[in-house]
């Protein structure tokens, strides 16, 4: 199995694969998204990690110490609300680490980068602290992860296929046929929970979605679970 470090260092370098950067905190949470998603697909430890709950969710201690080490560069850059965000990046000539992962874990941590890569810190730590299963189960700051909480992936293929013109079309009609309603019962939701600007924004994009034509739906997916 690969070393916490290893598998530190893909991310890094998956994220300049996709031209992107990552500070200390997302990285962290994006080692932690690698073991829930291993441990998911193969009901195993990815790293043997104490993964705590910690002040921003999901934490290890033993990441401190690898991070110091020469295996990583930090420098600090200024943000739009001018405080200093250290971003973290692979050594210049460090490439042992790679024959390290093997392609599961490697393509694990493809996925999670790509997934995270555009998104806000806020989300991902939104995501990590409330909704993966070893987050939910726990109790109070301090408390141990227990990964064996985390459900198991559901065997699924995923067929793409592409739409007659005249599938195209009804499905085009339904949607706009069933809008109405949808913004209507949205918008009541709003009224009772008080969702504010937010949920609004969410409102007018799917106005918005509404005057996309049929060609948007030209690529369409059947999932088969077993």
């Amino acid at each position: 199995m690969p070393t916490t470090k290893d598998i530190l260092l893909q991310i890094l370098e998956e994220s300049s694969i996709q031209h992107t950067s990552f500070g200390k905190t997302q990285l962290v949470k994006l080692l932690y998204l690698t073991e829930v998603e291993y441990y998911r697909n193969y009901n195993e430890r990815l790293t043997d990690l104490e993964w705590l709950f910690y002040h921003y969710g999901p934490y290890a201690l033993a990441i401190d110490d690898i991070l110091n080490e020469r295996d990583f560069v930090q420098t600090k850059a200024k943000i739009k609300n001018e405080k200093n965000l250290i971003l973290i990046k692979v050594a210049e000539g460090l490439s042992r680490y790679k024959s390290e992962v093997d392609t599961k874990v490697s393509l694990i941590i493809k996925k999670i980068v790509g997934q995270w890569k555009d998104r806000l810190l806020e989300d991902l730590l939104d995501y990590v602290y409330f909704e993966t299963e070893p987050m939910e189960a726990v109790d109070k700051r301090g408390d141990v992860l227990d990964f064996t909480t985390i459900k198991k992936e559901t065997n699924k293929v995923v067929i793409p296929l592409k739409a007659s013109k005249e599938t195209e079309q009804r499905v085009a009609e339904l949607r706009k046929r069933i809008a109405p309603t949808l913004k209507r019962l949205s918008e009541q939701r709003v009224t009772e929970k008080h969702e504010g600007k937010e949920y609004q924004k969410a409102i007018e994009a799917w106005d918005e979605e509404e005057q996309v034509d049929a060609e948007s739906l030209r690529h369409l997916k059947i999932i088969i679970k077993p």
